[in-house]
C-alpha cells in the first residue's frame, strides 16, 4: 500500500492551492527520475478520491545517448504497468540550443513546456502535473540570489503557474519522496547530468548547499523555501497593485504597443513605477524573456533625464519612446538595427537632419 504521509502531503498541497477538481484529466510530465516516478504514483493513488483521469507524457531531450533510449523505456514500461496512456516525442535539444544561442538548460526547458502544452491542447487534458519538489524550490530561491534576481525570481517556483500547470510536490522534500518510493519498491532512473559540475544549477544543489548546511544552517532548505513563499506573497500582492496602477495611467494600446502617462507614473513610488513598466513590456512583447531589471532601470531613468523625440531598444524588437506627455512601449516590425537605417536613409531623402 502507498505511504499515507506521503498522499496526505500532497493531498494538502492540491487542497491549498486549488490544483485539481473533480473530473480533471491530468497529464503527468514523465522523466523517469524519483520525482516524476513518485508523482505519477502518488497521483494513481489518487486518482479515484479526486475522480481525475491521468495520461503520462515523456520528451527525449537526445542529450545522454544510450542513457536517453534507457530513460524512454522505462517510462514505456511504467506506463503500460499502470496502464496508462503515454505520450512521447524526441528533440535535438543540442541542435535547438546551438540554433537559437541559448543555453542546454534553457533549450530544455522551453522544449519540454511546449510538448506538455501542445500535447495537454490536442488530447484534451485540463491539468499539466509537473515534480517539482520543496528542495527544488529552496534552490531555485539561492540560485536566483546569486544571480541578482528581483523580487520576482526570489519568489522561487510557484505552486501553479496558470490555470493548467500544477505542482502537487511543491511542499514535499526529496527525502519524503525517496522513503515513498522505497515504501513502494518503486524504481526509477537517474539522470546523469545532474551530476556534472557544467551547469550552475547542479553547482548549487551538490556543493553551496550541502556547504551551508554543514558549516552555517543544518535546515537551509527549510529557510530558502519559507523565505520564497514570503517573497511570493508580498510579490502577488505589490503585482495586483502594479496592474491596477497600469490600468489607470495607460493612455493608448494598440496591438503592437501602449502608451503611460508620465504624470501618472510621477505620483507613484519607484518600486511600483519598475513594475507598471514591467507589466506593460509584457503586455507588449508577451513575454519578459531577455528583460532584465538593469533594462527596467534604464527606462526609469530614460523617463526622468532623457529629452522628448528620444527612444531607448530593447531585446527582442522593443522600442521605448519619451514624448512630451507619455511613455511609449512598442514593439516594432523591423530589427531595430534595420530600422534606424531605414530612418537614416528616410531623413537623408526628405532634406531633414536630426544634428
Amino acid at each position: 500500500m502507498p505511504n499515507n504521509h506521503f498522499l496526505k502531503k500532497i493531498t494538502r498541497t492540491i487542497q491549498n492551492h486549488d490544483m485539481i477538481r473533480e473530473k480533471d484529466a491530468v497529464l503527468i510530465g514523465l522523466s523517469g527520475g524519483p520525482d516524476s516516478v513518485a508523482l505519477t504514483r502518488g497521483l494513481v493513488a489518487l486518482q479515484s478520491r479526486f475522480r481525475i483521469t491521468i495520461g503520462l507524457a515523456h520528451l527525449n531531450h537526445m542529450l545522454r545517448g544510450e542513457e536517453s533510449e534507457r530513460d524512454e523505456a522505462f517510462v514505456n514500461h511504467l506506463a503500460k504497468e499502470l496502464n496508462l496512456p503515454l505520450f512521447t516525442e524526441h528533440q535535438d535539444i543540442k541542435k535547438i540550443a546551438a540554433d537559437t544561442g541559448t543555453s542546454l538548460e534553457d533549450a530544455g526547458r522551453s522544449a519540454r513546456y511546449a510538448f506538455f502544452e501542445a500535447t495537454a491542447t490536442a488530447f484534451g487534458y485540463s491539468k499539466i502535473a509537473l515534480g517539482h519538489t520543496r528542495d527544488d524550490n529552496g534552490e531555485q530561491v539561492l540560485l536566483s540570489l546569486i544571480r541578482g534576481a528581483g523580487p520576482t525570481g526570489l519568489k522561487g517556483i510557484p505552486p501553479r503557474r496558470g490555470e493548467r500547470i500544477i505542482r502537487p510536490l511543491i511542499q514535499t522534500q526529496k527525502s519524503e519522496i525517496l522513503a515513498f518510493l522505497d515504501h513502494m519498491d518503486q524504481d526509477y532512473v537517474l539522470d546523469s547530468s545532474n551530476l556534472t559540475e557544467q551547469f550552475l544549477r547542479n553547482r548549487v544543489r551538490n556543493q553551496l548547499i550541502p556547504l551551508l548546511e554543514q558549516s552555517y544552517n543544518p535546515k537551509i532548505r527549510d529557510s530558502l523555501d519559507r523565505s520564497g513563499q514570503i517573497i511570493r506573497e508580498e510579490d502577488e500582492f505589490v503585482q495586483a497593485l502594479a496592474i491596477k496602477a497600469l490600468d489607470s495611467i495607460q493612455t493608448e494600446s494598440s496591438p503592437h504597443g501602449l502608451s503611460l502617462s508620465l504624470e501618472g507614473l510621477a505620483i507613484h513610488h519607484p518600486a511600483l513605477v519598475s513594475r507598471i513598466i514591467r507589466e506593460a513590456i509584457f503586455r507588449v512583447k508577451g513575454d519578459l524573456k531577455k528583460i532584465s531589471m538593469t533594462h527596467i532601470r534604464d527606462i526609469r531613468d530614460f523617463k526622468d533625464r532623457s529629452c522628448p523625440g528620444k527612444h531607448l531598444d530593447l531585446p527582442d524588437r522593443i522600442r521605448v519612446y519619451l514624448t512630451r506627455d507619455h511613455l511609449k512601449i512598442k514593439k516594432e516590425d523591423l530589427p531595430l538595427r534595420t530600422l534606424g537605417l531605414w530612418q537614416k536613409q528616410d531623413t537623408k531623402a526628405t532634406g531633414n537632419s536630426t544634428n
